[in-house]
C-alpha cells in the first residue's frame, strides 16, 4: 500500500502527535506566564519563554496545520468524491492558480476514470442496439457488427444471440 493510500492515517498520527506536542508546550508556557505573574516579573518570563519553547510551539503548530490539511486530503480521497466534468473542471483551474494542488494529484483524482474494454463494448452494444431499434442499421448491418463485437472473446455466444433476440423484439414493438 502506497503512502498516498495512507494519507488520511499518516496524516492523522503527526495530528495527534503534533497536537500534543503543542497542547504539552501551550501548558509550560501557561505555567511559566503565571509564575513571572505571581513574582511581578512577566518581562523576564516571557524572555524565559521565547528562546527555548517559542521556535517549537511554532514547530509543532506547523505540523499540526499541516497535518490537518492532509487529512482532510485523505478523508476526501477516501469518501470517493463525485467524479466528472465539472468537479475535474474546477480542480484544474485551482491547480493552475495553486501549483502546490498539481503535486498533490488533485485533478487526477477528481477525473472521470476511463472506461474499461467491458465497459466500452457493453457501450458500443447498446448504442448498436438503439440504432437498431430505431431502424438506423438495417438487420444485416447490425447483424455483420454484432458478429464484430462478438468475434472479442470476452464476449460470449449465448449473449450475443439474447442480445439479438431482445433488439429484435424491441423493434417489432416499436413498428
Amino acid at each position: 500500500m502506497a503512502l498516498r493510500d495512507r494519507t488520511a492515517s499518516v496524516s492523522l498520527l503527526l495530528l495527534l502527535v503534533s497536537g500534543t506536542v503543542s497542547a504539552v508546550l501551550a501548558g509550560y508556557a501557561a505555567l511559566v506566564l503565571w509564575s513571572g505573574l505571581v513574582e511581578g516579573a512577566l518581562v523576564a518570563a516571557v524572555l524565559r519563554l521565547a528562546f527555548p519553547v517559542l521556535p517549537l510551539f511554532v514547530l509543532a503548530a506547523v505540523a499540526a496545520v499541516l497535518s490537518a490539511v492532509g487529512l482532510v486530503y485523505g478523508l476526501a480521497r477516501k469518501a470517493r468524491l463525485p467524479r466528472g466534468g465539472r468537479v475535474e473542471a474546477v480542480a484544474r483551474r485551482a491547480e493552475r492558480e495553486y501549483p502546490v494542488l498539481r503535486t498533490l494529484g488533485v485533478g487526477d483524482a477528481l477525473s472521470e476514470p476511463e472506461p474499461t474494454p467491458e465497459e466500452r463494448r457493453a457501450d458500443a452494444l447498446d448504442e448498436l442496439k438503439r440504432r437498431y431499434v430505431a431502424g438506423d442499421v438495417d438487420e444485416a448491418e447490425f447483424e455483420r457488427k454484432l458478429d464484430r463485437l462478438v468475434a472479442n472473446d470476452t464476449v460470449d455466444d449465448a449473449r450475443a444471440e439474447r442480445e439479438r433476440r431482445v433488439a429484435e423484439t424491441e423493434r417489432r414493438e416499436r413498428s
